[in-house]
């Protein structure tokens, strides 16, 4: 797509938006887990981006949402040891995040 940022998402990207709840006790844990993230999804075939929001109005929401080239790049990201690494890092129990939604798009246009 003429114009595009290079990395950019174009149409028929696969985007993934995850919504999760993390009480105030494991915000701090959840924070550094990305700020140190491993890095592993950075180099996987078919990866585009990531963003980690958190709402203004509600603090104890966050949305991550991941770009990639398309499904099939994501779902062998999911099935990756990789991804099992990476998750092994995020907090668990009542103070570790609990997902809330689950939504998955396709880019159309940019």
């Amino acid at each position: 797509m003429e114009g595009a940022a290079a990395g950019a998402p174009t149409p028929g990207s696969y985007v993934s938006v995850s919504e999760l709840r993390v009480p105030a006790e494991g915000r701090a844990a959840l924070l550094a887990a990305f700020e140190g993230r491993l890095g592993a999804v950075e180099s996987w075939p078919g990866f585009v981006d990531l963003q980690v929001w958190q709402d203004r109005a509600d603090a104890e929401r966050f949305v991550m949402v991941t770009w990639w080239r398309d499904e099939d790049a994501f779902r062998a990201y999911l099935a990756s040891d990789a991804f099992a690494r990476s998750s092994e890092r995020i907090p668990r129990g009542p103070d570790g995040p609990q997902r809330t939604g689950l939504q998955r798009y396709e880019v159309v246009a940019r």
